[in-house]
């Protein structure tokens, strides 16, 4: 550089007549005034100038990328000040006039800080000390590009964002302080900065798995943001001992939260998951949590039972549950010609059952042709009486009744495939809700037992969603049927639990609709 500066004063020199006849730019003007002087201070103490430019590059002894020290390697910092120094007419160091030792003093104390996504410019507003400033103009470059404006316009504060970087690139930085001609004032050393290097993303933890009807319930605790934002969790998962993991999801999930219903119900697996941010960085896996899927619940059809267990179970022990049913009336149905000669629309009738089922299930598929279960039913029957036609909020009529149904059975049921056939018989009163669905039936107190044969079936449509089907015939203890009406109960899981029913009796028959929620109270856990 120092042989550039005297080229141009034995330039001016020799040649005056050039210069004479051209009007120098401030940068000329400006060199030439360096060359002069620094001609003057090696002719007085014989020396070569030892002064060296401030770079600036992300710590590396300590490891921390946030902050900046200096860089005295003047095989390494040379190359790039030669090249500042000649990318654009304007740019200079600190000043006119500055000797050689007070121009290592950076009159803007420029510095640059880097995280994994930014670079920031701070630097003392030492420009608005001209009178004829009008603010700073930010200037970068790479080292193989030339330098440019890093803004549109110059700005008054003195501190400078830079979001437009690249990961392992060095960027040279120059603040400038202009006059409103856009002449330079005064301009800082520059400093060269690159991005830290980014930090992966935080290891998930806190990792639970739940046992759920075919599929595996995941949760975790949310990672925090390092170097960029989080973007999603990767789910991995193996059978135990095998190092091949498979990765469940395609992109990257953004809740704490995931279910699997892709594996085989009943088979142990192992999960592991990983943070992704929104640079695609991985973090190493999670600790191993181990889960597996249970089989789908088949202790229960609609109103009655089979000769499965709860939770899917199929061995040998107790199993309690809850049924709640409401049957809303009529959607529409015809009756004979002597009770009602017009079809029926929406002809609403409140009924209401809660009732409670514990079994015992004491042979197994595994072992026998058929599972073969015995247990009791309890429950409480609420007939409310008809609505209004308005279809507003139900009242008590005269016809209201509170009353307990009761029940013991014996059920038989077998799979093949996915599909469970079922059957059995029921002593007690649980067929008297039968004879509210209609008010052109008759419930007396002559006809309080009526015992029911039931049979059934259940299948799946799609993965965990099932359709089970029950047919119910009531007779008394002489195996007689008053009326002799069948009740077909429909009901798909998952479907808003409203649900369908077929009705048929001697003088009529109708479609009823009706809501309808069992659950398993005991066994609440799937032991394999």
């Amino acid at each position: 550089m120092w042989k550039t500066l005297g080229f141009l004063v034995l330039l001016s020199s020799v040649f005056p007549h050039l210069v004479a006849a051209k009007t120098l730019t401030p940068l000329e003007k400006a060199l030439q005034a360096i060359a002069q002087k620094e001609k003057q201070t090696v002719q007085a103490q014989g020396t070569t100038p030892t002064a060296k430019p401030r770079f600036w590059r992300p710590n590396e002894q300590n490891g921390n990328p946030h902050e900046a020290q200096e860089n005295s390697d003047t095989a390494r910092s040379a190359p790039i000040l030669e090249k500042v120094m000649t990318m654009a007419e304007g740019i200079y160091p600190c000043g006119v006039g500055k000797t050689a030792d007070s121009m290592a003093v950076d009159p803007f104390g420029l510095t640059a800080t880097a995280t994994a996504e930014t670079i920031t410019l701070t630097w003392s507003n030492t420009g608005t000390a001209y009178k004829e400033f009008v603010g700073y103009w930010v200037r970068k470059a790479i080292t193989d590009e030339t330098m440019c404006a890093a803004g549109n316009t110059p700005q008054a504060k003195a501190s400078y964002l830079d979001t437009r970087v690249k990961a392992k690139t060095q960027y040279i930085y120059q603040v400038t302080a202009l006059d409103s001609k856009g002449q330079t004032l005064v301009a800082s050393w520059p400093v060269v900065m690159q991005l830290a290097p980014p930090v992966p993303p935080e290891v998930p933890t806190e990792i639970k798995s739940t046992v759920h009807e075919e599929r595996v319930q995941l949760q975790w605790k949310k990672a925090k943001r390092t170097s960029h934002d989080v973007q999603g969790y990767l789910i991995y998962r193996s059978l135990p001992g095998e190092k091949e993991k498979v990765c469940l999801t395609n992109s990257p999930v953004a809740k704490a939260e995931y279910y699997d219903d892709t594996g085989t119900t009943k088979i142990l697996y192992e999960y592991q998951i990983a943070t992704v941010d929104n640079r695609g960085q991985t973090s190493a896996v999670s600790t191993t949590v181990t889960a597996f899927a249970r089989s789908r619940s088949r202790n229960g059809l609609i109103l009655m039972s089979t000769a499965y267990r709860g939770m899917g179970r199929t061995d040998t022990g107790f199993t309690g549950d809850l049924q709640f049913a409401y049957y809303i009336g009529t959607l529409y149905g015809e009756q004979d010609e002597e009770l009602s000669p017009l079809a029926l629309y929406l002809d609403p009738i409140s009924l209401w059952l809660l009732t409670g089922d514990v079994k015992f299930t004491f042979i197994t598929e595994e072992h026998f042709p058929v599972a073969v279960a015995a247990g009791g039913k309890g429950g409480v029957l609420l007939f409310a009486g008809q609505q209004s036609a308005s279809g507003g909020s139900f009242t008590f009529s005269e016809k209201s009744e509170l009353d307990y149904i009761w029940g013991a059975y014996a059920s038989l049921s077998k799979s093949i495939g996915d599909f469970g056939i079922h059957g059995g018989y029921l002593f007690g009163s649980m067929g008297d809700p039968i004879f509210y669905l209609s008010k052109y039936m008759r419930h007396g107190e002559n006809e309080r037992t009526r015992n029911v044969f039931y049979a059934g079936f259940d299948f799946p449509i799609i993965r965990r969603m099932n359709v089970a089907l029950e047919i119910m015939y009531p007779v008394n203890a002489n195996l007689e049927s008053d009326q002799h009406p069948v009740l077909v109960n429909l009901h798909i899981d998952r479907l808003f639990n409203f649900d369908i029913s077929y009705l048929r009796w001697d003088q009529g028959w109708a479609f009823l609709g009706y809501f309808n929620i069992r659950f398993t109270v005991y066994p609440g856990e799937w032991n394999k």
